[in-house]
């Protein structure tokens, strides 16, 4: 990223501009307290800055691009080799959030990492963000927009490339990966023992209980949700499919593509959909670039899709860009471990969800 967003003068330019956002009124209803009625964020500030990447905003005439990285990567990783030079490429401005501990910790902490960078890009460009997350990317952003109207306030589009957004069926840290779990020091665990995020992967947790309770695409967002059938780790993909919103209920502002519809015989597993596929990476540029979720036919048809390769081989193969990930990664290691946040159980809900959790899924 060409610049590095520390803001510490900016906090009382962001209060204000966030004052001024909640008595202007939404499609939330009436948001004369919107902020100050909302749940108080536990991190800090210092954390949550230093979280947020951003490219220089200098592009007014589209929306600001926020990139949420999955779990055991952090965001440069996963997005400086692919999609921020395309993004950049053509005319969006990037911001990139790297959330704690590769990811490991108690989601509901993330997401307060993805409420400040929402409420700051807004408050900054005076412009809606468009989201694309990946995996726990995907699904942990909606529960910032869940519980914080000033999140929802500022996201004009979300497009959520496989995530498990009901939970997966698989079973976790098993399948996940043994090579990454290995780098990060976790191949050995004690049976019983995960890190406190996996466990709020599980179809009955209280946490994807709480996600799905009431109404699963909150305010004027559109919602775009990509997957595949091949991701090795998001499962079921059918006949209902846990990556899907709303599935079959013919929601306006929701589009849920299964690639293989498209292109039957498109090859994207559950790492390559949201890092290089040229396919999902088309599909997201429609979301983000039209009014409403992604549409196969506006984005080109299937004539026009399945042509492509299903991955952008010229990215991967081009030597500075190899060598800059490899740095990145390189330097990110040199941090050390991060903290697995190893628990014996899901982590409670906070206070603030609790009246949310549907009766039938207490004491699952």
């Amino acid at each position: 990223m060409t610049t590095k967003h520390q803001r510490s003068a900016f906090a009382l330019f962001l209060g204000a501009s966030m004052a001024l956002l909640a008595g202007c009124g939404s499609g939330d209803g009436d948001t004369t307290s919107m902020v100050a009625a909302e749940p108080e964020l536990e991190t800090s500030v210092e954390a949550r800055d230093a979280a947020l990447n951003c490219t220089e905003f200098q592009n007014p005439d589209k929306p600001p691009v926020l990139l949420v990285h999955g779990t055991t990567t952090n965001g440069t990783e996963q997005f400086t080799v692919f999609y921020t030079p395309q993004l950049v490429e053509r005319g969006f401005d990037v911001c990139i959030v790297t959330y704690p501990d590769r990811g490991l910790g108690d989601q509901q902490i993330s997401a307060e990492y993805i409420v400040h960078a929402l409420r700051t890009i807004y408050a900054e460009t005076g412009r809606k963000v468009a989201m694309i997350g990946h995996s726990q990317g995907a699904t942990m952003p909606r529960w910032a927009l869940k519980h914080w109207a000033s999140a929802r306030e500022a996201v004009a589009d979300f497009v959520l490339i496989a995530g498990p957004n009901h939970g997966t069926a698989i079973a976790i840290p098993a399948t996940i990966g043994e090579s990454l779990l290995e780098l990060l020091g976790l191949s050995a665990l004690p049976v019983g023992i995960l890190p406190e995020a996996f466990y709020q992967f599980a179809p009955a947790s209280d946490f994807v209980a709480v996600l799905n309770a009431d109404d699963e695409t909150p305010g004027a967002v559109e919602y775009t949700n990509l997957y595949t059938r091949f991701d090795e780790l998001v499962r079921p993909v059918e006949p209902v499919p846990t990556a899907a919103l709303d599935f079959g209920k013919d929601n306006p502002k929701v589009a849920n593509i299964l690639l293989q519809d498209i292109c039957p015989g498109h090859l994207a597993e559950h790492l390559t959909i949201g890092t290089t596929d040229t396919l999902a990476f088309a599909l997201v540029l429609d979301a983000i670039s039209n009014p409403g979720p992604a549409d196969p036919e506006r984005a080109g048809g299937a004539a026009e899709l399945c042509g492509l390769l299903p991955i952008d081989l010229q990215t991967l193969v081009m030597p500075q860009r190899a060598r800059d990930l490899l740095t990145i990664v390189a330097s990110t290691l040199q941090i050390g471990l991060p903290n697995p946040h190893l628990a014996a159980s899901e982590p409670p809900l906070k206070p603030y969800a609790e009246d949310d959790l549907p009766q039938d899924s207490e004491g699952e």
